[in-house]
């Protein structure tokens, strides 16, 4: 009996648990209040003029249904853009209501462009989406129904203020349903898409029938009405090359080969065209069914006559240029490892060592009677590589001309050279930038605009994009460097260089090195020739006097012994020696010894080594006063009898201390030297002595223009096209953003692309000082560099667009705002400025229709909208809205209708 009673227990199901169902609401309750989106005991103020083209913000929540996934999404227009855009256009005025209702019924933002898909059909700015997560999909027409219900109920219970979707089908079809309700009022958000287009949706007159059919046998106040027809402007420029984003290269003037006639200019521009369509919407709005017939018959709607026109600009994604091209290569190629002899052959870079036969029978081969005397690819002798035996990666009248480019003096007189140097080179950028430019380029540690250095990283970089990439800028410096040598060993000046004498430490370190080596030249050439002429006594003429005490006070001539005559003076002073009473000459000094960014480093370094002890002391001491001991040799060999105090006083003023003394005679000035000067063991006491009196052309050269040069064109010679690329990198980038600017014309008022200018020559300043070079920060900057060129790119292809159709003075202007906006209103619509260019570029095109003579629109929208009684005649007057699009193979149907749920 036991066993039965136990077998009859059951289990026992507890309902007062909640369900999945109750959960899923309860949840999605939680997140809108959380949201506060509950109107519960509280009244709306509405807002009457949203621009749904503002500033969107979104917030995001996860939720699952019966062990669905979910992500539920809130977007909304920010606050203050919906404040700023009522107060510009003074349209905003704020009751209490219902904001859905009222931007239902809102005819003043169709037909937004740039918003979210709901926004467009509705007119909603506060609106929630549910949408299944990762690539689920809601097909089922009962889960939908469900899902409908349980939002209904959630939506109902918190008086939600934002209308709630569901996302149907695909995420791409952008498909929704939802729902909203507001006291005894419901509206349901249907939605349709049809791949194939019914007669009755390709006209005002069908939609106005479906319309009504939708609301019911209710009486319906007049239809009002909006139409937005959309022609697309993506074939313009089948025309000729002027309407090109950038005119084609001129191939005859260029002798068949691309790019010769812009050595001068980093490429700039789009690959392909950044602008994919220039959009024209001719616009309607208030408009009464009872006044306008649009079938198939007939159309009251003229474009041309449309009070209202709005342009539109579609923009091609992921548009690549030529600037940034060429510098991603330039940057591949600092990354490189090859060397010069690897690339070109053992046989081509032989003749980089002046002790090898074939260097010099090039020599010889260069100093033949021709006009002109830079190295020229018709000189080469024949090589054993395969390279070699056609002349080397880059074609010998190609390599003519590059070096003709960098050396334009070997052509001959300025008149006949075909790219001279400027009298004067620009620091910081060219005369045609705008001169507000100038103070942002003053801190630039490259070279001056157009220099030689300025040229080289022009030309290496069409060289690594056009010629043969690395093996041809392995060709170009091999040249180079040849040509560099033998102006060195004949004694011509290299041209693109500042003379001022010596190297300028706030240029990059190549120009530095191409400065010295000009030095060494200049140096060599003075070395060379005879000595300077002296100054002596011999134009020296004095007065007849008149007294015989006039006539003793005269300064009589003195003459030195033969074996000490003065030697290497170069200009008289005011001054006397203190001992003979002669006059006290400057003398012919060495110049100075100059010095690169590098010889500085490497001196402190060696400085440093020597300690801080007294004898490093007194071996640094020394090493710095070789100039010293030179000037004193100098001084005694130009003034005999010479003693210390003479050269102080000439040499450092500042140790000549003069001082009144009292006499027997009265007051007068005498002189000794300051403290450290009489100091024992003073430096400047021992070189004194130790000083003989030498000129200057005959002492022991403090600079050595021979050791110099060659260890300049050994380092050159030795370098890898890895780190000529590394040397002249901080040049092209300058190069680069002196481009862009050069396209950034005045009349281009464009902010992003001024501010990322202002950014990249702010990250260009700071990383070209940067030791070592870094070349992920290089890279770092291409995106800016990107962002400026592709802008620039869209301005002047969307200007030869237009220009072509209509030229008048707002044009920059109307291009600009379209550039930064992306849609421009027209009032008049054709019969404004930028609308009759617009009118005659669709008149271009050659699909027309007959019946205007402008093409077929691409895109028909319609909104209808009406306020009926619904579901009955006793029920509360509510707002009914359809929008239509109409596409070339598709059409979309979008429904709010409301309802009263309390009167039937």
């Amino acid at each position: 009996m036991a066993d039965q009673e136990d077998e009859e227990v059951f289990e026992i199901v507890d309902f007062t648990s909640a369900s999945e169902w109750e959960v899923f609401i309860s949840r999605l309750e939680e997140i809108l209040l959380s949201w506060q989106l509950s109107l519960k005991d509280k009244e709306e103020v509405v807002t009457s003029f949203v621009d749904l083209n503002g500033d969107w913000k979104s917030s995001s929540e996860d939720i699952s249904f019966a062990g669905h996934p979910f992500i539920l999404t809130h977007h909304w227009i920010e606050q203050s853009t919906i404040a700023n855009d009522a107060s510009k256009v003074d349209l905003s005025t704020e009751k209490k209501g219902c904001q859905v209702f009222a931007t239902l019924m809102e005819n003043r933002h169709d037909f937004p462009f740039n918003c979210l898909p709901l926004a467009k059909y509705y007119g909603l700015s506060d609106f929630v989406v549910i949408a299944p997560a990762g690539n689920e999909m809601l097909t089922s027409e009962d889960r939908i129904n469900l899902l409908l219900s349980s939002i209904t109920i959630a939506v109902g219970n918190i008086q939600s203020r934002a209308p709630v979707f569901i996302q149907l089908h695909s995420k791409s079809q952008q498909l929704y349903q939802g729902t909203f309700e507001c006291k005894n009022l419901r509206t349901d958000f249907q939605m349709v898409h049809l791949k194939r287009i019914p007669p009755t949706c390709k006209y005002l007159s069908g939609l106005i029938e479906l319309f009504k059919d939708k609301i019911g046998s209710t009486p319906v106040d007049p239809v009002d009405l909006s139409v937005c027809w959309t022609y697309s402007l993506s074939d313009v420029r089948n025309g000729g090359w002027e309407k090109w984003p950038q005119p084609p290269p001129d191939f005859e003037s260029m002798g068949g080969v691309v790019g010769n006639a812009t050595l001068g200019q980093l490429g700039f521009g789009a690959i392909k065209d950044p602008v994919k369509e220039i959009r024209v919407s001719a616009v309607w709005t208030g408009l009464n069914e009872d006044v306008v017939v649009d079938s198939e018959v007939y159309s009251d709607l003229d474009p041309v006559q449309a009070p209202m026109w709005i342009a539109r600009l579609v923009l091609n994604e992921q548009v690549p240029s030529l600037l940034i091209k060429s510098l991603c290569s330039f940057l591949d190629l600092c990354r490189s490892s090859e060397s010069i002899e690897q690339l070109l052959g053992k046989n081509y870079t032989v003749l980089q060592s002046p002790d090898s036969p074939e260097y010099e029978r090039a020599l010889g081969a260069l100093t033949k009677e021709r006009k002109g005397y830079g190295l020229l690819s018709s000189n080469r002798l024949p090589f054993g590589s395969k390279k070699a035996q056609t002349g080397g990666p880059i074609p010998e009248t190609m390599m003519v001309n590059l070096l003709n480019y960098l050396f334009p003096d070997a052509e001959g007189d300025v008149e006949s050279q075909t790219h001279p140097y400027p009298e004067q080179f620009q620091t910081d950028c060219s005369a045609s930038i705008d001169s507000t430019w100038k103070e942002f380029f003053s801190a630039f540690k490259t070279s001056p605009v157009d220099s030689l250095v300025w040229r080289l990283a022009t030309a290496a970089v069409y060289t690594m994009t056009h010629l043969n990439g690395i093996e041809g800028v392995a060709h170009l410096w091999h040249e180079i460097v040849l040509e560099l040598r033998f102006r060195w060993e004949h004694g011509y000046t290299i041209p693109g260089l500042e003379t001022g004498g010596m190297p300028d430490l706030n240029y990059c370190r190549l120009y530095q090195k191409l400065q010295m080596l000009n030095c060494c030249i200049n140096h060599k050439k003075v070395g060379n020739s005879a000595p300077p002429a002296e100054a002596t006594d011999e134009d020296e003429f004095y007065d007849a006097e008149e007294s015989l005490e006039s006539m003793e006070a005269t300064p009589q001539k003195v003459l030195h012994s033969v074996w000490n005559q003065p030697q290497g003076r170069k200009e008289r002073t005011k001054m006397k020696l203190l001992r003979s009473g002669e006059t006290l000459y400057e003398p012919v000094t060495q110049a100075l010894l100059p010095m690169t960014e590098d010889m500085v480093e490497e001196q402190s370094e060696m400085m440093e080594q020597l300690g801080d002890n007294a004898e490093g002391s007194e071996l640094r001491a020394r090493i710095l006063s070789a100039s010293l001991l030179s000037d004193m040799e100098a001084f005694k060999a130009a003034n005999p009898g010479a003693e210390m105090e003479d050269f102080v006083r000439w040499h450092s003023p500042r140790d000549w201390i003069e001082e009144e003394v009292l006499t027997s005679d009265g007051c007068k000035m005498e002189g000794r030297l300051s403290g450290r000067m009489q100091a024992p063991c003073n430096l400047w006491q021992e070189m004194w002595r130790a000083a003989k009196p030498i000129v200057a052309w005959r002492q022991k050269r403090l600079f050595d223009d021979t050791k110099e040069a060659e260890k300049i064109l050994h380092s050159f010679s030795a370098l890898r096209p890895a780190q000529i690329a590394t040397l002249l990198l901080p040049a092209v980038m300058h190069a680069s953003i002196h481009r862009l600017l050069e396209e950034l014309r005045p009349n281009i008022q464009l902010p992003d692309a001024v501010s990322n200018c202002r950014a990249a020559i702010a990250k260009i300043v700071q990383i070209a000082r940067h030791s070592p070079l870094d070349l992920q920060q290089y890279e770092d900057l291409l995106p800016v560099l990107q962002k400026i060129e592709v802008r620039l790119s869209q301005f002047n292809s969307l200007r030869r667009r237009i220009i072509d159709y209509g030229d008048w003075e707002g044009i920059d202007e109307f291009v600009t705002r379209l550039l930064i906006d992306g849609n421009v209103s027209l009032a008049g619509g054709s019969h404004s400025p930028a609308g009759r260019a617009l009118l005659k570029a669709m008149g271009s095109l050659n699909k027309k229709d007959t019946s205007s003579g402008l093409p077929s629109p691409v895109k028909k929208e319609f909104v209808l909208r009406a306020m009926a009684h619904r579901p009955g005649n006793g029920s509360t007057c509510s707002c009914q809205k359809l929008f239509c699009s109409v596409d070339e193979d598709s059409v979309r149907l979008a429904g709010a209708w409301t309802q009263d749920t309390l009167f039937y």
